[in-house]
């Protein structure tokens, strides 16, 4: 592999959100086999029939919020696994929201099959305590105070939130959907480049998410959780997390908690690590990351794919 891929590299974990049903052609023959092998697992530990899922769009007894969860997170495991045989290295890691569950399993915290369980978990805790409709968006072109004026003008303060500073110019909201709905709107006549509703029916990062969470926590008490044999960095307060008692509280934290991506990108530059990798099929922390810094180098799935081939011709 290219010699700037085997020095120190940041690898980036993405959450919730994104549809693999159509790259699933990224990968090759003998991932796919390993594929079948995870979506035993899955069904086995789900009864989730993950494979007909997302090879043929078959209707599982979950709906297609969680079916993709599962899909993303299993995947993204497979691409994990497909780096370190390439020769491609974590010298960090940085789980964006669910993306610190699939960081955790790679960093043999906790198993695969934990994780399942982990994402069920946090998929089915809020269902019966929510008592609106719920979704997360991303507004692009406006900065936070922006974003916050526009919230605060309209008086939706108590109904849509800030969930995540991606970037300067990337506002992730989370709240109730004709809240999101109207701040939308209001952002687009405020000059924002674009808008985006998340594939996410709840609004995670936001005390919305606190209802029914001791679920959850219960459920991360009884699980057993090692330490991390790569070491994460936080994405709510940027301090590095490794022992398994961190790990745990970090868990609690991420599904209430406000995210702050910029921050925890930049606090990796200052450990002098300007290599940041994608663990996904698609390139969505690619994109919002790399105006962060764009002296850094960032690599998506493909892309190293692409130096791959090269390598091998040249």
């Amino acid at each position: 592999m290219v010699d700037y891929l085997k020095s120190r590299n940041a690898f980036l974990f993405q959450g919730v959100g994104s549809d693999y049903q159509s790259l699933l052609n990224l990968l090759d023959e003998e991932q796919l086999k390993l594929l079948r092998k995870y979506c035993s697992i899955v069904e086995s530990e789900l009864d989730l029939d993950l494979w007909n899922y997302i090879c043929h769009s078959q209707e599982t007894k979950y709906d297609h919020f969680f079916n993709d969860w599962i899909a993303i997170y299993t995947c993204d495991n497979l691409v994990y696994d497909k780096y370190i045989s390439l020769g491609v290295k974590p010298e960090i890691f940085l789980g964006y929201s669910m993306g610190l569950i699939t960081a955790m399993v790679c960093g043999k915290s906790i198993s695969f099959e934990t994780g399942l369980h982990m994402l069920q978990s946090i998929y089915e805790y809020p269902k019966n305590t929510s008592g609106q409709e719920e979704s997360m968006a991303t507004i692009i072109g406006l900065n936070y105070q922006q974003v916050e004026n526009i919230i605060t003008n309209n008086n939706l303060s108590k109904s849509v939130m800030i969930a995540s500073e991606n970037s300067k110019y990337c506002i992730v909201i989370a709240g109730d959907i004709s809240g999101i709905n109207k701040i939308l709107y209001k952002s687009e006549e405020e000059g924002a480049i674009k808008t985006v509703k998340i594939n996410v029916p709840y609004a995670f990062h936001t005390p919305y998410a606190e209802k029914g969470i001791d679920k959850f926590i219960n459920f991360v008490e009884k699980i057993k959780i090692e330490d991390s044999t790569i070491p994460i960095i936080s994405v709510f307060n940027q301090k590095i997390l490794q022992r398994a008692p961190d790990l745990k509280n970090e868990l609690v934290k991420n599904t209430p908690s406000p995210m702050n991506w910029k921050n925890s990108i930049e606090k990796v530059i200052e450990f002098d690590i300007t290599s940041f990798v994608e663990v996904s099929l698609d390139d969505s922390l690619t994109k919002i990351s790399r105006v962060i810094d764009t002296d850094c180098k960032f690599f998506s799935y493909r892309k190293i794919l692409r130096l791959k081939n090269v390598q091998l011709n040249g």
